[in-house]
């Protein structure tokens, strides 16, 4: 663990000036722009990490599972830092692997505590239940939902009944990443602002983008739905996310924030 904390921390040299955020309330947002768009049936794999390079890049991993679920992955970088293509029309750059500076960024992005706010951390729950259609069994009881089971009914039931794990991070009571029956992959539907910020930005239930701050206040990012792997950069001055446009076709989405 101190490996880790200390690789997040060489990660994020050179940000100490960036301010805290008292109230997300307080940060302007731009509306979201196209930076550019994703085939994921011509990059091979699914959108599994974007990651901001120091020079205004990203990169981008795309991963995927053969029939013996091992990944397969394939990695590009965005050049958005080069202004002779305009945005939507950048095209992928195809590397050899994840840069270390990715991996790094990663991990400050994608860890349970927040970066240089100490004692601001996710909250990691994990349920097991046993489920049937009409009911569930806790601690040994068992609920159901009909109002006079039979005996058969009840033997049916529980004969069917299935085992149920759910993994839930929360900050502040809101639930910022829920997997049931998989394993959750931290930093998928979250990440971090860089240190001092203290601002946690996530897609919730709806698949809308929101942030939310060290007080638990939360604000909504109008116009960017369908959302995934939310992105600070370094200085803390855009936050990239994808938005699903259908089954093989990701947009990178970017919108500037400031703070008022």
């Amino acid at each position: 663990m101190l490996a880790v904390l200390l690789l997040a921390m060489l990660g994020q040299d050179g940000l100490a000036d960036l301010p805290q955020v008292s109230d997300v309330a307080r940060l302007t947002l731009s509306a979201p722009k196209v930076l550019v768009e994703l085939d994921t049936s011509k990059l091979q794999g699914d959108p599994a990490r974007l990651a901001w390079r120091p020079n205004g890049d990203l990169y981008v991993k795309m991963a995927q599972l053969d029939r013996w679920a091992n990944e397969r992955s394939k990695h590009y970088m965005l050049p958005i830092a080069d202004r002779a293509a305009p945005p939507g029309h950048l095209v992928p750059t195809a590397i050899d692997g994840e840069p270390a500076w990715a991996s790094s960024y990663w991990l400050w992005k994608s860890s349970l505590f927040a970066p240089g706010v100490p004692g601001l951390q996710l909250e990691l729950e994990v349920r097991n239940e046993i489920k049937t259609a009409v009911g569930t069994v806790r601690d040994g009881g068992y609920s159901q939902s009909r109002a006079d089971p039979s005996r058969p009914q009840i033997e049916s039931d529980v004969a069917s009944a299935q085992n149920v794990k759910t993994t839930t991070l929360k900050l502040k009571r809101q639930i910022v990443a829920e997997a049931v029956n998989t394993n959750l992959v931290p930093g998928v539907s979250f990440g971090w602002a860089p240190a001092p910020m203290g601002v946690l930005a996530y897609v919730d239930a709806k698949k809308r983008l929101t942030l939310i701050d060290r007080q638990g206040r939360t604000r909504q990012v109008k116009g960017a739905a369908n959302a995934l792997l939310p992105a600070w950069s370094p200085d803390g001055t855009r936050l990239a996310f994808l938005q699903k446009k259908d089954k093989n076709e990701y947009t990178v989405m970017v919108v500037d924030v400031g703070l008022k």
